[in-house]
């Protein structure tokens, strides 16, 4: 499971605009893929006169900055963390020991590590070695998320056409794969960022080639050459990249690691395909028909954002501007 991430800024900049525009805690969760509780409690400790993601941002700051001194400042503590470290706990371990016999001290492992791996005079730097790495310099956080899929051949989000981005055309889409429980199957879906129009299909298995074929079937559902840029994320099941350019005709562009807010419409759209196949719903029994079905009352749905027109109505309606 992939560990908790703090809240960012560029999060946080999402949470005010929502949280202004009268958007529960629970929709913004949604949204920014993340536990409906982070939201509700980055909300209540961090708000001051409302929600504001400055202010937001220096009051996590300051907390955080109180809460990685204690080591320095707290001589029995660093005993207590030297004497596990030497019994060979993980400061992981050593963080939930504090947490149970000394509840009004508590700290996080991650303050334990900056602390044996500040060289300062009061840091803990002469302890590393009681690492069970023994590791003397210690390795970025995150590298192994933000290594996660890396292709120096892929095309980033931010080289991607202005049409794209703007939503001035159709042909330009946003894709993904939803998960049946336990692996049970997948659904590759794609949508278009200007008509929110949805494509779906279920698919056994999410390796490259499976994945290819499937973008080859679900191409074959749209007039020939409609497809002009798919954005994805970076999951391995895309790696065939470059074969599904050639297959399809088209640039396919990768938004950056974990920033699922670059793809929300896709992300928007997935949560309606959940409405009707939920994260506990096993994929096994699940048909094509039913997979239809589900699309076809989706992209038949008014939609407020688009004036309250269906995807449907809008995609006919791009057909007969090109007969004309």
């Amino acid at each position: 499971m992939r560990p908790y991430k703090q809240i960012t800024d560029r999060e946080r900049d999402v949470i005010q605009k929502m949280y202004y525009s009268g958007i529960k805690p629970g929709k913004i969760a949604v949204y920014l893929e993340r536990h409906r509780s982070t939201i509700t409690r980055e909300i209540k400790r961090n708000k001051v006169h409302g929600y504001n993601a400055r202010e937001a941002h220096d009051k996590s700051k300051s907390r955080r900055y109180r809460k990685s001194r204690i080591l320095y400042s707290n001589g029995f503590l660093r005993v207590i963390v030297v004497d596990l470290l030497r019994e060979k706990n993980s400061p992981e371990v050593i963080a939930f020991y504090l947490r149970k016999y000394f509840p009004f001290d508590k700290i996080s492992h991650e303050t334990i590590y900056q602390w044996l791996y500040d060289r300062g005079s009061a840091g803990g730097y002469a302890f590393v070695t009681l690492l069970c790495t023994k590791r003397r310099t210690r390795q970025k956080r995150g590298n192994t998320y933000k290594n996660r899929g890396k292709d120096a051949s892929k095309k980033n989000i931010r080289d991607r056409p202005e049409e794209a981005n703007n939503r001035s055309e159709c042909g330009h889409l946003e894709g993904d794969l939803i998960v049946g429980k336990g692996g049970s199957g997948y659904l590759l879906t794609l949508v278009d960022r200007k008509i929110d129009y949805l494509w779906s299909i279920k698919i056994p298995s999410k390796d490259e080639n499976t994945t290819l074929r499937a973008f080859i079937e679900i191409s074959e559902l749209m007039q020939k050459g409609y497809i002009k840029t798919i954005t994805l994320d970076n999951g391995t099941e895309f790696s065939l990249h470059k074969l599904i350019e050639n297959a399809l005709s088209c640039n396919v562009y990768f938004a950056d690691p974990y920033s699922s807010y670059q793809r929300g419409l896709n992300e928007h759209i997935n949560a309606r395909l959940r409405q009707y196949f939920p994260k506990n719903y096993s994929f096994s029994s699940l048909t094509d028909e039913m997979v239809e079905n589900a699309v076809f009352a989706i992209n038949n749905r008014p939609r407020k954002s688009l004036g309250w027109v269906s995807p449907s109505e809008l995609l006919n309606s791009h057909f007969v501007a090109l007969e004309h």
